[in-house]
């Protein structure tokens, strides 16, 4: 089975003192999720991640240097590894490569959490606790 690469980022933002999460739906509209793609050949993943953040949700940003984390995954291609970048959004794009293919909808973190798949889910309730640390 083949092995390969990905990274998402948590697109954020802070509005009247709480934070919120940037999710788009998946290529099919069914689900929501974080903006998350392939890392291409000799690319790093954090530059993977702010392109996908752009490319998915028309938002741009300040990117973490570190990942806050990592999870595996499994899909048709196969298994990957997805490294996960935090961006506090500095720019939000009206129009973006994948704007008539997705929606993107900014969630405080309950109900982003909620949306989302079981793996991400950790990551978002970290979110605020790394947040605090930085204040």
């Amino acid at each position: 089975m083949a092995r390969y690469e990905k990274a998402a980022v948590i697109p954020y933002r802070i509005r009247n003192a709480r934070v919120e999460v940037a999710l788009v739906t998946t290529a099919n509209g069914k689900r929501w999720s974080v903006p998350k793609g392939s890392v291409d050949e000799g690319e790093r993943p954090r530059d993977a991640a702010i392109r996908e953040a752009e490319e998915e949700a028309g938002l741009r940003g300040l990117v973490a240097r570190k990942p806050l984390g990592r999870y595996r995954h499994e899909n048709q291609r196969g298994r990957c590894r997805v490294e996960v970048y935090v961006m506090r959004v500095t720019r939000v794009l009206e129009r973006w490569l994948e704007d008539d293919l997705r929606r993107r909808r900014w969630m405080k973190t309950g109900a982003a959490a909620a949306c989302l798949r079981e793996e991400l889910r950790p990551f978002i309730r970290d979110l605020e606790r790394v947040l605090e640390l930085e204040s």
